[in-house]
């Protein structure tokens, strides 16, 4: 009697502890991951999505990917996406076909990633108007959103070793040209749209 009762308990316990892997009815459960786990991705990015089955190897499954409800072609357990657009917005779910026993898990929860577009940057000149020889301009670079920018410049589609900062003055007739400006920083959003060009030229 104390041996029959100890095996129930035994079991019993078994059935509690590995209650984690699966749901009431034994179907394995599906976890979908987003690395990094930011609270912004920003457009040129790079994005992991993984599809964690809770039970066996990696290797045991084949996996079906949903985005907004559409089958998205892969069978792999992570997606990695090298430079996200907002195109890349919406949300995800995940399935396992296990590859020898034929039983599916249950589909994860969706999990939603949301990619924000990268603040755009332009460039003023003053004055502005006709210019002629031996004037100066001062170019400047404005950035709308977030702080703590370092500031690139370009001209004629060459990036200028030097200037940093968000302004820079030109001396005419010899640096006129096409200019762009684009900001860079060392956290998110890391760096901004290249600016449209804007043409300097000697009246």
């Amino acid at each position: 009697m104390e041996h029959t009762l100890l095996c129930w308990l035994v079991l019993l316990s078994t059935h509690i502890y590995s209650g984690h892997s699966e749901d009431d009815d034994g179907q394995a459960m599906a976890v979908l991951t987003i690395h990094p786990k930011s609270s912004q991705i920003f457009s040129g990015e790079s994005v992991t999505l993984r599809c964690n089955i809770q039970r066996g190897k990696v290797t045991d499954w084949k996996y079906t990917w949903r985005k907004d409800g559409v089958d998205v072609l892969s069978t792999e357990h992570g997606n990695e996406i090298s430079e996200v657009n907002i195109s890349n917005s919406g949300e995800y779910r995940c399935l396992g076909t296990h590859i020898d026993q034929r039983t599916y898990s249950k589909w994860s929860d969706a999990v939603r990633l949301t990619v924000t577009v990268l603040p755009t940057a332009s460039v003023k000149a003053s004055p502005w108007g006709p210019l002629y020889s031996g004037e100066t301009v001062t170019l400047q670079c404005d950035i709308s959103d977030y702080r703590d920018w370092t500031y690139r410049w370009h001209k004629d589609n060459q990036l200028l070793p030097n200037p940093t900062s968000k302004t820079t003055t030109i001396s005419l007739p010899d640096q006129a040209g096409q200019y762009q400006c684009e900001g860079t920083r060392t956290r998110q959003p890391e760096r901004t749209y290249l600016s449209s060009s804007l043409t300097i030229v000697v009246t």
